[in-house]
């Protein structure tokens, strides 16, 4: 299992991957997974997929996004 700072790079690694460019409120994300006294923000970065059903996720990435939810739900 990896450790909360290799969650958290792995998460802001996906959302400069799909959501750079497309979401106004992507550097204040980057910020707050980058920030630990602050939660992780799985459920915005999904709801934010969600928004833009064009992007697609390899395997890989949906087992993460798996962790992560069971991770920080």
């Amino acid at each position: 299992m990896l450790t909360d700072h290799h969650y958290r790079l792995a998460l802001k690694q996906l959302i400069e991957k799909h959501l750079r460019g497309r979401v106004s409120d992507y550097e204040r994300l980057i910020e707050i997974v980058q920030n630990t006294s602050r939660q992780v923000p799985i459920r915005g970065v999904l709801e934010d997929f969600r928004r833009y059903s064009s992007i697609q996720l390899t395997q890989q990435e949906l087992q993460l996004i798996d962790d992560l939810l069971f991770m920080y739900g």
